[in-house]
């Protein structure tokens, strides 16, 4: 038996030849119910079904006016495509005439739920063409079977990208003092500048998922040591993000010791997110041990928002914590929330640790908060988080300062 290499029949004859960079918008359309249903049902009731599901994609494609084809995959899946341009086509209308094409032969014992259909744009090439074809199918084909995991994979692909290419900046909110009148701190917030890859939830949600935290903090922690080397913003703090699983990584200790970071040590305070559970805080406590000697200092993240954060206020000796904003949010509405944040503030102080209440949105809270004796606050009443190292209204503060609450 001899083997022949053949690429051509991976790519229909009418995208064998065309523009250097022709788009295509490729679907995968799977049916896993068609063996169960070629076995109750016969072979010719399957190749109606696989007929009529045709037929709805031909009718879906068509009225588009570009170019498609739609081919029968073995077994019981389709391919189809069509040239790319003007309103896209979501694969829900196919999804659906889909459906409503197939729906009437299917006896009640088949699942139709699990047909499924994904869209990849494809770039063909100039050269290549087959391969860049059939590299499409399988990863449409993996879409259609595990939607999540694709979408998973190709936000793992865009970050490394992003990683690569340090495609992100940071916006920078002010925290303020308001007994003083002043901006005393900012805090650094991560945004990305790739399309698909721009907001936090989504950059931190894939790193952490896909075990790309300890490289995307790198590249942050470099960006943010190149920024205040051109900035020059030394007489403020900066509250820089780190996540739990930083402190694993051999590379933090080294930049923050030894690396460019260390000449802004007087400055920068290390906030400590919830993102991930601490599950060593005596080893953490020693590491932050080392970090203040060279002079950085730690916050507390989001107190108020769980038991993790209580963990963390008893055993790390924070220099600052931060109320979480769901203790903020109408404080002037509840006595209860008020007296609490009062406490809180209270034993703060006795254990030498400044308070930062976040999330301030009204002046109606923030004037519950200098009730209450707090008087470092962030929050869009002051400003949203934006480029460079923007100042406070005056307007915002109060017009009666209460007692400062403590140096710096």
């Amino acid at each position: 038996m001899t083997f022949h290499l053949d690429t051509a029949w991976t790519i229909p004859p009418s995208l064998q030849h065309g523009a250097p960079d022709e788009a295509l918008e490729l679907y995968y359309v799977r049916m896993p119910f068609g063996a169960e249903f070629e076995q109750h049902a016969g072979f010719d009731a399957h190749a109606t079904l696989l007929d009529h599901a045709g037929r709805a994609l031909v009718g879906v494609l068509g009225l588009s006016g570009r170019d498609y084809g739609v081919r029968h995959w073995p077994a019981d899946d389709f391919i189809a495509w069509r040239l790319a341009g003007g309103e896209d086509l979501s694969q829900e209308i196919l999804h659906a005439a889909v459906l409503e094409a197939i729906t009437p032969l299917l006896p009640c014992t088949v699942d139709s739920s699990s047909l499924s259909i994904s869209r990849v744009p494809v770039r063909l090439g100039e050269t290549h063409r087959p391969r860049a074809f059939a590299r499409a199918v399988v990863a449409a084909a993996r879409a259609a079977s595990d939607p999540k995991g694709y979408q998973l994979e190709c936000s793992a692909s865009l970050l490394d990208r992003a990683i690569s290419e340090r495609a992100f900046h940071f916006h920078h909110q002010p925290i303020v003092d308001c007994h003083a009148t002043s901006v005393i701190a900012y805090e650094w917030l991560c945004r990305g500048t790739m399309d698909g890859m721009k907001f936090p939830d989504l950059i931190f949600g894939v790193a952490e998922r896909t075990n790309r935290v300890h490289a995307l903090s790198r590249v942050l922690r470099q960006i943010i040591a190149d920024e205040l080397s051109v900035s020059g913003s030394e007489e403020r703090l900066h509250f820089i993000n780190i996540h739990p699983s930083d402190l694993d990584d051999p590379l933090f200790a080294k930049e923050t010791l030894d690396g460019e970071l260390t000449k802004f040590a007087s400055s920068i305070v290390f906030e400590l997110t919830e993102r991930a559970a601490i599950g060593d805080y005596r080893r953490v406590k020693t590491f932050f041990s080392a970090l203040r000697e060279r002079g950085y200092r730690l916050a507390i993240d989001d107190l108020g928002s769980g038991y993790a954060g209580l963990t963390a206020l008893a055993e790390l000796d924070p220099d600052f914590i931060k109320f979480d904003m769901a203790l903020i949010r109408d404080l002037h509405l509840h006595p209860v929330k008020r007296r609490l944040l009062q406490r809180m503030h209270q034993f703060a102080a006795e254990i030498g640790s400044m308070t930062i209440s976040e999330g301030v949105e009204t002046e109606n809270e923030r004037d519950a908060l200098l009730e209450a004796g707090c008087g470092w606050m962030q929050g869009y009443f002051f400003a949203r988080p934006a480029p460079g190292f923007v100042e406070v209204d005056a307007d915002r503060y109060a017009t009666a300062p209460a007692p400062h609450q403590g140096a710096m």
